[in-house]
This record gives C-alpha cells, structure tokens and sequence, in this order.
C-alpha cells in the first residue's frame, strides 16, 4: 500500500510540474512568486479543511500539542521556500536540472532520519550520494548547452530549492515517527497555513504593504486555472508522501520518489517542453539511477 501511495504522489508532483512549469512565465521576480504561491497555499488550506472536516466530522482534531505545532511550522517553512525558489529556478534552468537538485535534496531526510530515527545508511549507499553529486555535475553541464550559462546566483538558487524539498520530505517523516496517531490531514492543514501566513508577510514586506497594485495582482491573472491546479496537485503530492512515510522508511521513500520523479519529468520535458536530450543529459541520467540502486536496492 506504502508503494501505491506513493505512486499517486508521483502522479500528483507530475502535474504540480506541469503546471508550475507554465505558471513561470508570469514570475518576474521574487515578489511574483510569492504572489502566486501564497494564493496556492489558501487555496491548500480550503482543501485541507475540507479534509479534517470530512475525516473528523470537525474540526475538534485541530488542537494539538506543542511538539506537533512546531512540526507544522518547520513544514509550512520549508514548503515556503520551497515553491518560492523552485518557480524562479524552473525559469532560469532546464527543467531536469531542477530534479537532479531536488535528488540533492534527499540526502538531508536520509541522513537526519539516521541519526534522529535510527535509520541506518550503509557504505554502499554513501557511495551513492557521492555518485549523485557526479550526476549533478554532469546535469550543470548538459544545462549549459539548452539554456543560459548557469551563474553562481542560479546554483545558490538551485542548491535552496533542494534544501527546502529535503526538508519537507524530512518534516514528514518527523510527524510520522514523533506524534503518536497523528492525523496526517491536520499535519498538511497546518503546514499550509503556517506557509501562508510566512508568504504573506514577506510579501508585505516586498510590496511595502501595497498587497493589491497592478504589478502584484496581474501575475494572477496571467496564470489563470493552472494556480488553482497546481494547489490540489500539491495538497495530494504532499498527503500521499506523508502517508506513504508511515508504512516505507526513508531508503525507499525518498530516493524512489525523486528518481521516479526524474524518469517523469524527463519524458515531459522532452515531450512537452521541447528540453532537447542530449548524450551529457542521458550520462546524467544513467549515473543518478545508478546511484538510487545502490541507495535503495544493493
């Protein structure tokens, strides 16, 4: 069941891509990405309301303890930074390249889940991460050749997203081996509401309190339904990785995950957004599921 879950957030992050992918054209900046990703996240919290209602039949399972807040705030903090850098990285860098990042960015749950959760990481697997960060090396190249030279920023932007894809990964496994029964619905209500509410403030802060002037509102406009698609995509991507961290451990989890992702996304880009394949992307490609094999499998 863990493998089906985690097949429909496969699924769901496809389509969250897609339309991430195309909602980039009306991201001019920073400002612009928080725009569109605030409105995301309220669109998130509607959806994760309606899920604790229709789970509970209330909202009583709403109040929970400390511990269990603090988690949501770490995951609606990681997930702000997260959509935030991976709109504006998705448009200064072949789409592939981002995944090979986002691959990056499992070492950071595999590795707090071994020393927080006993979750052990054999030499083999080490051998692995060396051999993703190759394939990294690899995938700047072929990035190189498909779009502009990649420039300290763009990597520094590029090395962000992982982090906060890492650590969204890791705050669900944190909710599922800490709280006790957690309700997985309240963990996404609150993580998206806790996102929210720190997108808004800093949006605030960029617009100097003018929230509505033509520059803020016309990203909107321009990304039309695609927001509204992206949300329920992200809502599910995220609920279904958390369930499927209750029955895998982290080995499987995420490494399948973002190799599963990879295999997806380079169809798409190929396919869909005309990102030529070239030999250097293949290399890349053969050398980071090489990698995942000796990750998750040897």
């Amino acid at each position: 069941m863990g493998y089906l879950f985690l097949a429909v957030a496969l699924a769901s992050g496809l389509i969250k891509g897609y339309c991430g992918k195309r909602t980039s054209g009306a991201v001019k900046g920073i400002a612009d990405a928080m725009v569109i990703n605030t409105l995301r996240m309220i669109l998130c919290i509607v959806i994760g309301s309606g899920f604790v209602f229709a789970k509970t039949g209330g909202f009583s399972a709403l109040k929970i303890d400390t511990t269990s807040m603090l988690i949501c705030f770490i995951s609606g903090l990681s997930v702000s930074v997260f959509v935030v850098s991976w709109i504006v990285a998705v448009r200064q860098s072949a789409y592939m390249l981002l995944d090979v990042f986002l691959m990056l960015g499992v070492i950071l749950p595999l590795t707090l889940g071994n020393l927080l959760f006993d979750e052990k990481i054999r030499l083999i697997q080490l051998i692995g991460f060396g051999l993703l960060l190759i394939a990294t090396f690899v995938m700047c190249s072929y990035n190189n050749s498909v779009k502009a030279k990649l420039t300290p920023k763009t990597v520094g932007l590029l090395i962000i997203t992982g982090i906060g894809n890492g650590m969204c990964s890791f705050s669900q496994k944190w909710f599922v081996k800490t709280v006790e029964n957690g309700n997985i619905s309240v963990f996404n209500f609150y993580t998206y509401l806790f996102s929210a509410i720190l997108l808004l403030a800093f949006l605030v802060v960029l617009t100097k309190g003018r929230l509505f002037k033509k520059e803020t509102v016309e990203p909107l406009k321009r990304s039309g339904w695609y927001i509204v698609v992206m949300s329920v995509c992200l809502f599910l991507n995220s609920f279904f990785m958390t369930k499927a961290a209750t029955m895998l451990d982290s080995m499987q989890t995420y490494p399948l995950s973002q190799g599963g992702g990879l295999i997806l996304s380079t169809l798409m880009s190929g396919l869909v957004f005309k990102e030529k394949i070239t030999g250097k992307c293949i290399v890349g490609i053969v050398i980071t599921f090489s990698a995942l094999l000796m990750i998750n499998l040897l």
